[in-house]
């Protein structure tokens, strides 16, 4: 049977990760190196910035991945009311040391700098890892289950919304809703949850002129081309200049001045620019390995803490790619969020590599084979376990996490199956 067992790090997670950080670090130069010299005299400033970030976030992730992830546990509480702190402190500081492009996100004493919005996206999904996982059977209930979640939810977005950061408010429920499901909350809750978000969301746009004008230039950037359309036209100019192998790296045009925020947001497409439709797929590619190998993580581990925690970091930096991705190829209107791992931003380095730590440290716990057992008779009971919870909960209508009873005794059946 199936135990768990302390055992080396995922791997290809790892190579995953460390291929886009070192991607990001050559791509902010290239993207920034002119803007950097116009603006400082030194072609460098952005990219040392982003050096010292990365060894930064690799100490996070060396540290984290080493770090029991039961610690994090402990201080959930914590960690979120640290959190709420500092996104209450972008609200009453002056706009000097909290504005930038229009929204109070930031934190800036002297040379000094953090955007306590990117360290919510972790905090959040600690906490509520940590939460929901001690609802068991409550969580179906609107008393206990929905109304905290949602109070909880709604306290952290509203502090973000009040910052005028739409973009990372609807990341923030993104990844608090795929947590919410995968803990096994009653479906007509989410749903009905949902109606609600997708009424809020339409009804932020309209008191707000310039999320209309996205809107607008969304459907039509170079009708829009003089307003909200210059940025998605340029980036579309950068991606179809591209082509199949790209321009060679550093060759990019649009970075001239052309495409605002080249080396933050709007990197895809510069990425696009200078290594073409196959670099594009790479860093897709990349993408999808984070993206399985973490769902893989949540799967096998035994503990709904861990599954709930390694499902809500994979979902945030995968459905954070994904809308950045979109943003840059105008399949969605413009919203301003950074490529994990890749974009320029050093509070969004660091804490993406120390999730990536976090989950690489789930690995090491997760379930493992006895030591007379097959790695090929691991991977069956693992398959045939997931199965088996699937179908029970479909027609049981339980969460999608079991909990330690059912687990034992999916285990014990496969057992019972094997011996025929």
């Amino acid at each position: 049977m199936a135990e768990t067992l302390q055992r080396k790090p995922d791997y290809v997670l790892l190579a995953a990760v460390g291929t886009l950080v070192l991607l990001g670090l050559v791509m902010v130069y290239s993207a920034s190196f002119m803007r950097a010299y116009a603006s400082t005299g030194d072609q460098l400033y952005f990219t040392w910035r982003q050096m010292s970030a990365a060894m930064i976030g690799t100490g996070a992730l060396l540290a984290a991945q080493r770090i029991d992830y039961r610690i994090w546990r402990r201080f959930s509480v914590h960690l979120m009311a640290g959190t709420l702190f500092l996104l209450v402190l972008t609200l009453i500081l002056p706009a000097s040391m909290t504005e930038a492009n229009g929204a109070r996100s930031w934190i800036r004493v002297g040379a000094f700098s953090m955007q306590p919005s990117e360290i919510a996206k972790l905090t959040m999904v600690i906490y509520f890892a940590d939460w929901l996982s001690r609802r068991g059977e409550k969580l179906t209930n609107v008393t206990y289950g929905l109304a905290p979640f949602a109070l909880m939810l709604g306290v952290v977005c509203g502090l973000v919304m009040l910052g005028r950061d739409l973009g990372t408010t609807i990341v923030l429920i993104v990844i608090a809703g795929m947590v919410y499901f995968a803990a096994g909350a009653n479906l007509l809750h989410i749903m009905g949850a949902s109606i609600v978000a997708g009424s809020a969301f339409w009804g932020l746009i309209n008191i707000a002129a310039y999320r209309q004008e996205r809107i607008a230039a969304w459907i039509d950037p170079f009708a829009h081309y003089q307003g909200a359309g210059y940025q998605p036209v340029h980036a579309l100019y950068a991606l179809g200049s591209g082509g199949l192998f790209g321009v060679g790296i550093g060759q990019a045009r649009q970075k001239f001045f052309w495409l605002p925020e080249a080396h933050t947001d709007a990197i895809f497409a510069i990425i696009g620019e200078e290594f073409g439709l196959i670099g594009t797929l790479f860093v897709v590619t990349c993408f999808l390995v984070i993206a399985y190998r973490g769902m893989r993580i949540a799967g096998r581990t035994s503990d709904p803490f861990a599954a709930l925690l390694a499902t809500g970091i994979t979902c945030w930096l995968v459905f954070q790619a994904l809308i950045n991705i979109a943003v840059v190829t105008t399949l969605i209107p413009f919203t301003g969020l950074t490529l994990p791992f890749i974009s320029y931003g050093g509070t969004s380095l660091a804490v993406c590599m120390a999730a990536a730590g976090i989950l690489l440290n789930i690995s090491r716990h997760t379930g493992n084979a006895s030591s007379g057992e097959s790695y090929e008779t691991v991977t069956r009971s693992g398959r045939s376990e997931s199965f088996a919870r699937l179908a029970g909960w479909w027609r049981n209508r339980r969460p999608r996490l079991s909990g330690a009873g059912r687990r034992r005794g999916a285990q014990r059946a496969w057992s019972a199956i094997r011996r025929r």
